[in-house]
């Protein structure tokens, strides 16, 4: 599979990327003066700071009854004032800079193509001048930590260009040429210092360093290595740059080559899909999305996507590195959208929405390491901020694993629920792979969740426990006087998480053996959360009480946090909460929800939970017409421009999972939300709870075949072709069924 062009990228939005985790480049393809955007994860703008707001406990008593009295308006100010974090901003994720590459000659050229290679996680970029053929390879190695260009010239013509590092005009400090033909910049973004080192390996012409420019003439085969390095990991990043730069020329194009492949087809080729019938793999992406935007139809592009996405994953977070930001590792500015940070009331979460049923489960570690280290950081907001026990973080965090409040935005920045929804992928990734020395390593952070809110839930006259103060992202609510509001005692998205996430420690408690009187704890809570309530339209109550809403098409659906990614309201018989979580739905759509791409990607996924097929489809076609990119990469609106958002690229392909496979009480249904356009098809190696690697077949809407095998013995309930099933597995041994 590939993405491929007839013209270079203009725009960054266009540009194909490419990754190990850590290291990202953005490469537009231009044939005389070529541009790879660079990136580095832990290049952010400040240094570890505590921002927590030393006003907030003595005023939380305040806040929480003016809340319960339905003085919003005085609320608000009031935490304002004493909730925000001092400095009320967290730091940004920074562009590190770019690698210009401008040809000494040559203006015209013929029979261009540029491609991204998802077989090989190679950028080629390959057209003609006269009798001369130019090729360029671009990777970004996880096993040697480094960016190759690989360049060639077949024909009568020669290579000549020069090479020079850049940072947005310049935001640079010292820059020059060194021994050994390199050249390099370093920077100081006022939260760590970093080198750009780039540098010759091997070349059949000459090479020199001239200032800060690398001049390459009549060279028919050329590598250049790139390194980035900030004092995040070391102190000393020019001798780290050196060393890796040093070692790279010693093994040479043709072994890093072959061991990026190796390390990265381990990974990519686990899982592999087939979608339907039409496949116009004929035609470069950005006229298959045009063809798509026209009416037209190519089920070839929805497994492309798919496959794209787990491209994307593996190349923006692997074990060692940070998890993938707002937008993976690729960010072209200084002052990013929302900091490019990581905003965990929905988007860093979809992140990995697809890590464990695409076979990427290793990828999903460095958000654990993040949720770790977030848990240290949480006691300390959760005890200053809130007198409690245990660990608490609100709506964003950074590099740092900040966790006070971010922003002076009362529809999500006092939500204390962040760091509570990441771990409620704790119990979900041991179910997948059995991990018990995992399950071990992070069940503090489950334990430390569980405290916060034994402290920090209060109770209503009905006995109840409750959130407060709280909101439900990013929303806003209109009370019976016309007065709007955000804060709010006990959301149904909090109520929701908290199931989630007093059932995962108990499962997690039951696998580890711990005693019965942590269990207890947690029962009684569960006990006490409010029931769901069905408001006035028959859809499920976003808040306690049946509010109007400001803005009734709003992008967050949080109140269905239940039904898809969670399973709190979408398992079991009662189905009253179910049908009115799909009312509420119906009514966001309604009013124009899903103008953003990870809006969008969420309702897919919902609609594929609600076993609603060509519902689930059409938002996934929508998403691909008008949230995606040429390069694919997902968008989202921001003024009058777009910007990209990788959330909406992993949440698409978690939606064609539920599509293909769900779970539900016990039972794995297959093909519960197929839709007439995928009625043929198959998937391999798709990844199950319970440690099942599934293959299926299926034609004309129906399985024809599939092989199950897991990792230890045990039964499995399936229900598929209007049957249901009980398979006995043995460990490691495939059970094959054909029809």
């Amino acid at each position: 599979m590939r993405l491929w062009y007839r013209n270079p990228a203009e725009k960054w939005r266009e540009a194909l990327p490419v990754g190990n985790g850590s290291l990202g480049g953005m490469v537009y393809g231009r044939p005389f003066h070529e541009v790879i955007q660079l990136n580095e994860e832990t290049i952010w703008s400040s240094k570890s700071r505590n921002r927590i707001n030393q006003d907030a406990l003595k005023n939380l008593k305040k806040i929480r009854k003016l809340i319960h009295e339905k003085n919003i308006e005085e609320a608000e100010k009031m935490a304002l004032l004493a909730l925000s974090g001092v400095p009320y901003s967290q730091g940004s994720y920074q562009t590190a800079g770019e690698l210009y590459l401008d040809a000494l000659s040559g203006r015209e050229y013929s029979e261009y193509e540029r491609e991204l290679d998802l077989e090989n996680a190679v950028v080629r970029t390959r057209y003609r001048c006269g009798d001369t053929v130019y090729t360029r390879e671009v990777i970004s190695s996880y096993p040697d930590q480094i960016m190759a260009i690989h360049l060639t010239a077949e024909g009568k013509e020669k290579l000549n260009f020069s090479c020079a590092l850049g940072r947005c005009d310049m935001q640079t400090g010292k820059s020059g040429g060194e021994e050994n033909r390199r050249i390099f910049f370093l920077a100081d973004t006022g939260g760590m210092k970093f080198c750009v080192m780039a540098e010759c390996g091997e070349c059949d012409g000459t090479a020199e360093t001239i200032g800060d420019h690398l001049l390459v003439r009549d060279a028919s085969e050329v590598t250049l290595y790139l390194s980035i390095n900030s004092t995040y990991r070391c102190e000393k990043v020019q001798k780290e740059c050196r060393e890796k730069l040093q070692k790279a020329e010693e093994k040479g194009w043709k072994e890093i080559l072959s061991r990026h492949i190796r390390d990265y087809r381990k990974l990519y080729q686990g899982m592999e899909l087939k979608l339907g019938n039409t496949d116009r793999r004929e035609l470069p992406v950005d006229e298959r999305l045009e063809l798509l935007r026209n009416g037209g139809q190519d089920e070839g592009l929805y497994a492309l996507y798919v496959q794209y996405g787990r491209y994307l994953l593996i190349s923006s977070s692997r074990p060692g590195s940070l998890p993938c930001n707002l937008q993976g590792i690729w960010n072209c500015e200084l002052t990013p959208p929302w900091g490019s940070k990581y905003t965990i009331n929905i988007n860093t979460e979809m992140n990995y929405w697809p890590a464990e049923s695409t076979g990427l489960s290793e990828c999903q570690l460095p958000y654990f390491d993040l949720l770790d280290k977030m848990k240290e950081n949480g006691k300390k907001t959760a005890k200053e901020m809130y007198g409690c026990r245990g660990s608490v973080a609100h709506h964003n965090t950074d590099i740092y694993g900040d966790t006070a409040p971010q922003d002076k935005y009362i529809p999500a920045s006092y939500w204390v629920m962040g760091e509570a929804w990441m771990a409620t992928h704790i119990i979900e990734h041991y179910e997948y792979t059995g991990d018990m020395e995992f399950l071990k390593k992070y069940f503090d952070v489950y334990e430390q969740c569980v405290l916060f809110f034994e402290d920090f839930l209060v109770e209503r006259e009905d006995g109840t426990l409750v959130t407060s103060p709280s909101v439900s992202p990013e929303n806003t609510y209109i009370m019976e006087n016309g007065k709007k509001g955000c804060l709010c005692e006990g959301s149904f998205m909090d109520i929701e998480i908290l199931r989630e996430l007093f059932t995962g420690y108990l499962k997690s408690c039951e696998a580890l053996g711990e005693k019965e009187e942590k269990k207890q704890a947690a029962r009684e809570i569960l006990e006490r959360m409010p029931q769901f309530r069905i408001g006035k339209y028959g859809q499920l109550q976003e808040w306690q009480e049946d509010y109007e809403e400001a803005e009734p098409g709003h992008r967050h659906i949080s109140h269905l946090f239940g039904i898809y990614p969670g399973t709190s309201l979408y398992e079991g018989t009662d189905t009253k909460y179910r049908d009115g979580a799909r009312i509420s739905l119906e009514r966001r759509l309604s009013f124009g929800s899903g103008h953003t791409g990870w809006s969008r990607a969420w309702i897919t996924g919902l609609w594929a939970r609600f076993q609603e097929s060509e519902k689930a489809y059409e938002n996934f076609r929508e998403l691909l017409k008008r949230s995606t990119f040429p390069n694919l990469m997902n968008n989202h609106p921001l003024g009058n421009d777009y910007v990209f958002q990788i959330d909406g690229n992993m949440g698409a392909v978690a939606a064609v999972m539920e599509m293909l496979v769900q779970f539900q009480n016990g039972i794995f249904h297959f093909l519960p939300a197929l839709p007439e356009a995928w009625k043929d098809g198959w998937i391999r190696g798709m990844r199950l709870k319970g440690g099942i690697r599934l293959d299926m077949e299926w034609k004309n809407g129906r399985v024809t075949g599939f092989s199950v095998s897991a990792d230890s013995d045990q039964e499995m309930m399936v229900y598929f072709n209007d049957r249901k099933e009980t398979l006995g597995l043995k460990k490691e041994i495939p059970y094959i069924w054909k029809a």
